[in-house]
């Protein structure tokens, strides 16, 4: 019979579009990366530098229900976040957060958003991205790479966004979150964030007063610039 990890493994390898090279810090050049954004919006808009950070972000949506709409709101997400730049050119990145999903979507909750991350993406952590508390009471996202990585220590390492436009997923938007832009609000790490090619995310279309908060797996592609 195989053990958890055993069959964590053969998920994995299974789910695998092509063999992915483990990266080293300095392997993962960005200066070629491009978004690829639908071109019959205006939401989005590439900037024209080279993104500073590629990342596959894989976590959970995070929902309350209210009480006077019966629908679910947003009470912010949480995702680990891996650097994909090294596999910019090859035939697994435009459905690396597809993978990624299937997989995170097959394992039990005590299976670790880090841990399928690096299964299928790469070894190399960038860092966090979670909500915090804003200057208003409102929570604000925030992509933290503080603690690991190139930027271990350096307590500038982050950045809190405020979005400045959004559109549908082009796919299922019923299913997948939107895609967004977001503008710094504070912090050193990125001047403006992406979030595009997402899979999955959204929360039921309904729920019933007094329901217990929900997380909703999902996976997505950050661009920092």
């Amino acid at each position: 019979m195989f053990s958890f990890l055993q069959l964590l493994t053969a998920l994995s390898a299974a789910l695998l579009v092509s063999a992915v090279p483990a990266p080293s810090e300095k392997c993962c050049d960005t200066s070629a990366a491009v978004m690829n954004l639908p071109s019959n919006q205006t939401a989005l808009v590439s900037p024209t530098t080279a993104p500073l950070y590629v990342a596959l972000g894989v976590g959970v949506q995070n929902y309350s229900c209210s009480s006077t709409t019966l629908k679910y709101t947003s009470i912010g997400a949480v995702a680990s976040l891996f650097d994909i730049s090294c596999i910019d050119k090859t035939p697994a990145f435009a459905n690396i957060q597809t993978t990624a999903f299937k997989l995170w979507d097959s394992v039990p909750a005590s299976v670790t958003a880090s841990l399928i991350g690096s299964k299928v993406a790469a070894p190399n952590l960038l860092g966090y991205h979670y909500f915090v508390v804003g200057p208003t009471g409102a929570l604000v996202p925030k992509w933290d790479f503080t603690s690991t990585g190139k930027n271990a220590g350096n307590s500038s390492a982050y950045v809190i966004g405020a979005k400045v436009g959004d559109i549908a997923s082009p796919t299922t938007p019923a299913t997948n979150i939107d895609w967004l832009a977001l503008n710094n609000a504070s912090g050193s790490l990125a001047s403006k964030i992406f979030r595009i090619d997402t899979v999955n995310g959204q929360p039921p279309t309904s729920c019933v007063a007094g329901s217990a908060n929900i997380s909703v797996k999902y996976t997505a592609k950050y661009y920092l610039y």
